[in-house]
C-alpha cells in the first residue's frame, strides 16, 4: 500500500473517531461564582475571651477546577475532580467591628457520578472531596490576616446544560461539609457553598 493511502486511511480512521466521541466529552474544565457560609463560630476555640460574635460568615469568591470522567457504568459516569476556590468579605465575625474581614482559600480532590437523563442535555451530578482550606475565620485579626490550615470536606450535587457542542452552564451546585483544624485548636466548622457558572468540555 503507497504512503498516500496510508495516509488517507489514518486519517479517515481519526476523522470516524472524533465523530464517535460522545457528545459529554471526558475532560473538562470550569469557572463558577461561588458563595459560601461558614458556621460554629461562637464556640470556637480561636475566640477571644468575652467578644462578641455572629455565629456565621459569607465570604464570596470564585472557584476554577477540571474534572475527567474516566469510566461509564450504565447510564452513571464515574470521575475525578480537581478544584481550587477563593472567597472573601470584608465583613468579619465580631458583631462591633470587622477586622480584616473573612478569608477562605480552599484545594480539594474528589470523585464525582454524572448520571444520565432522558432529557440528553441535563447533566446531574454527585460528588465527594477533600482537601486543605485555608482560612481566619472571619475572628483572626492581630494587625493583619492570620490565616489557619484545616483539614476541608464537603459534599457537592449539581446540574450541568449543555447549550453548545463544548460549552455548559453549571445552572447550580449545592456543597455542604465542614473545616477541622489541624493542631490543638480542635473544633468542627460547618461549610455550605452554591455555585454557579461555565463549563468547558474538551474533546479528548
Amino acid at each position: 500500500m503507497s504512503l498516500r493511502k496510508k495516509v488517507l486511511l489514518l486519517a479517515a480512521a481519526v476523522a470516524t473517531a472524533t465523530l464517535s466521541l460522545p457528545a459529554h466529552a471526558q475532560l473538562a474544565v470550569y469557572g463558577t461564582v461561588t458563595g459560601s457560609r461558614l458556621t460554629n463560630l461562637q464556640s470556637s476555640p480561636e475566640a477571644p475571651a468575652g467578644s462578641q460574635l455572629n455565629n456565621s460568615v459569607s465570604p464570596l469568591g470564585g472557584t476554577l477546577g477540571a474534572y475527567y470522567d474516566f469510566k461509564k457504568l450504565g447510564p452513571v459516569k464515574l470521575g475525578a475532580d480537581l478544584r481550587g476556590s477563593l472567597a472573601r468579605t470584608d465583613r468579619g465575625a465580631y458583631t462591633s467591628f470587622n477586622g480584616g474581614g473573612t478569608h477562605l482559600y480552599s484545594g480539594l480532590a474528589g470523585i464525582r457520578a454524572v448520571f444520565h437523563t432522558p432529557f440528553v442535555p441535563l447533566h446531574p451530578y454527585i460528588q465527594g472531596s477533600a482537601g486543605i482550606g485555608r482560612t481566619d475565620y472571619g475572628i483572626l485579626f492581630n494587625r493583619g490576616i492570620t490565616l489557619r490550615t484545616n483539614f476541608q470536606y464537603e459534599a457537592f450535587a449539581g446540574v450541568d446544560l449543555s447549550i453548545l457542542p463544548i460549552l455548559d452552564f453549571r445552572v447550580v451546585e449545592f456543597g455542604y461539609g465542614g473545616l477541622n483544624p489541624f493542631g490543638s485548636n480542635s473544633h468542627n466548622y460547618p461549610i455550605q457553598s452554591v455555585s454557579s457558572g461555565l463549563v468547558f468540555r474538551l474533546p479528548f
